[in-house]
C-alpha cells in the first residue's frame, strides 16, 4: 500500500459506481414494464380488443427488446470501480478492495480500442502491468475510460523512454512488442529498416506502423497486441533524431 502522499494531488475521480446504477435502473424499469403489459395484452386479446391487445403486445416486446440489448452490451457489476488519478500515481478501488500504484511501478500499458459501426463508438480498454505482476483492466466499466488510460500511457511512457534512450546510446538492442530498436534501425521478425530507410513511426487506425522509405516494405504490427506502443512511437522518434545529427 501507498501511502495517499506518495501519489501527490487528486487529478480527477472516475467513478464507476453511477453509471452502473443507472443500467440497473433501466434494466428494472424496462423489464417491471415488460412483465406489467403482457397480463394486459393477453387480456385484450384474448377479448379481441385488438386495438388495445396488439399496441400492449407490441410494446412489452419493445420493453423486452431493450432488456436484451442492455444484458447484451454485458450487465454491470454490483459494486462498481473507482479510479482517482494522481499527479503522483493511481488509485483503483473495487470488489477486491483498494491498491495505490506510484506512476515508477507501473511497468506497461496496452492500449485496445475496437470500434462498433454500428454504434458508431470505440470500446476502449487499457491493460496495465505492475511491477509486482499484477494486472488492471480499465474498460467501458469506467467513465471516460480513454482520457483515463491516455493520462496514464503518457505517464509510463514519460518514465520508459528516457531508460530506453539511455540503453540505445550505450550500444544495447531494445526490445518492445515485436520490435527491436537499436542505434541502427528498427527490426521486426527479422526485417530490418535502418533509420535512414524509415520516414515515419506512428499509430493510426489500430496499428503501429514504421513506414519505410520506397521501395522497402513497412513493418505493421496490431496496437491492441503490443504492451507500450506509444513508447515504442517516442523511442524511434528520438533514436532517429539521435542519429541524424550525431
Amino acid at each position: 500500500m501507498i501511502p495517499g502522499d506518495r501519489l501527490g494531488e487528486l487529478v480527477r475521480t472516475y467513478d464507476g459506481r453511477a453509471a452502473d446504477r443507472r443500467t440497473w435502473l433501466w434494466l428494472a424499469l424496462l423489464g417491471v414494464a415488460s412483465l406489467a403489459l403482457v397480463p394486459a395484452a393477453i387480456a385484450a386479446l384474448h377479448g379481441r380488443v385488438w386495438w388495445a391487445g396488439v399496441p400492449a403486445l407490441v410494446l412489452s416486446m419493445g420493453f423486452a427488446g431493450g432488456v436484451g440489448w442492455i444484458a447484451g452490451r454485458g450487465l454491470p457489476r454490483l459494486r462498481g470501480r473507482i479510479v482517482s488519478l494522481h499527479t503522483g500515481g493511481l488509485v483503483v478501488d473495487g470488489p477486491g478492495g483498494e491498491a495505490r500504484y506510484t506512476w515508477d511501478e507501473l511497468e506497461s500499458v496496452t492500449v485496445s480500442g475496437v470500434r462498433n459501426t454500428a454504434a458508431e463508438r470505440t470500446r476502449w480498454s487499457f491493460t496495465i502491468v505492475v511491477e509486482d505482476g499484477t494486472v488492471l483492466r480499465l474498460g467501458d466499466d469506467v467513465p471516460d475510460v480513454r482520457e483515463l488510460g491516455e493520462a496514464v500511457a503518457a505517464e509510463v511512457t514519460a518514465r520508459l523512454v528516457p531508460r530506453h534512450v539511455a540503453a540505445v546510446k550505450a550500444g544495447e538492442t531494445v526490445r518492445l512488442g515485436p520490435f527491436t530498436v537499436d542505434l541502427d534501425g528498427v527490426e521486426k521478425e527479422g526485417e530490418r529498416l535502418p533509420w535512414d530507410a524509415v520516414r515515419d513511426v506512428d499509430i493510426d487506425n489500430g496499428l503501429v506502423t514504421a513506414h519505410a522509405r520506397a521501395p522497402r516494405a513497412d513493418l505493421v504490427a496490431v496496437a491492441a497486441q503490443m504492451p507500450d506502443a506509444l513508447a515504442f512511437v517516442v523511442l524511434c522518434h528520438q533514436v532517429r533524431d539521435l542519429t541524424e545529427t550525431s
